[in-house]
């Protein structure tokens, strides 16, 4: 029923996350993201991984749509709670710790 990696939860039933006790706002799009890192925390991700299973294969648009929505995670967890959980592996994609 929920996903945590260290103060960060996401309850699957509800499709609401928070960060200690403090409920997140995310979008759909960003909480899918967010839940397809955290299924697969410890592994670098591709940007192509991350665009077939968070905006499926029929995605037709620019591979920076990742990087747009990973800064909009970004802001709304790391920058906002001075915390570091997502990490660009250059070169390849991005992981989550």
């Amino acid at each position: 029923d929920k996903l945590q990696i260290g103060d960060l939860t996401l309850n699957i039933k509800s499709h609401s996350a928070s960060y200690k006790e403090d409920e997140l706002i995310l979008t759909k799009k960003e909480y899918e993201l967010l839940e397809y890192l955290i299924r697969n925390k410890n592994i670098a991700l591709t940007r192509e991984q991350l665009l077939n299973n968070v905006w499926d294969y029929e995605y037709f648009g620019d591979t920076n749509v990742v990087d747009v929505y990973i800064r909009y995670l970004r802001q709304k967890i790391d920058e906002k709670y001075g915390i570091h959980l997502i990490s660009t592996v250059r070169g390849l994609g991005y992981i989550i710790k």
